[in-house]
C-alpha cells in the first residue's frame, strides 16, 4: 500500500505547539474540515473518527483525513 506524503504532521501537534489558534485559524481549519466531511456526504460516506490525531496538514497548510477504518457507507432505505 503507498500512501501520499504529507509532509505537514497532525492538526493534533500543530495545536499542542501552538496552544491556542486565534479566529482567523480556527476558521480556516473548520471550513476545509466541513468541506472535507461535505465531500464525503456527497458520496454518501459517514467519517465517524473525527479527531486532531486523524487530520494531516500538508506543505500549504491544507488539510487531509486520513483513518477511514470507521467510515461507512450509507445506502438509502
Amino acid at each position: 500500500m503507498l500512501l501520499e506524503f504529507v509532509c505537514g504532521g497532525e492538526l493534533f501537534s500543530y495545536l499542542r505547539n501552538a496552544g491556542r489558534f486565534n479566529n482567523a485559524t480556527s476558521l480556516f481549519f473548520a471550513f476545509e474540515i466541513v468541506s472535507a466531511l461535505s465531500y464525503l456526504h456527497s458520496n454518501d460516506i459517514v467519517y465517524r473518527d473525527l479527531k486532531p490525531e486523524n487530520i494531516l496538514l500538508d506543505r500549504d497548510g491544507h488539510t487531509k483525513l486520513t483513518d477511514f477504518g470507521l467510515a461507512k457507507t450509507v445506502e438509502d432505505r
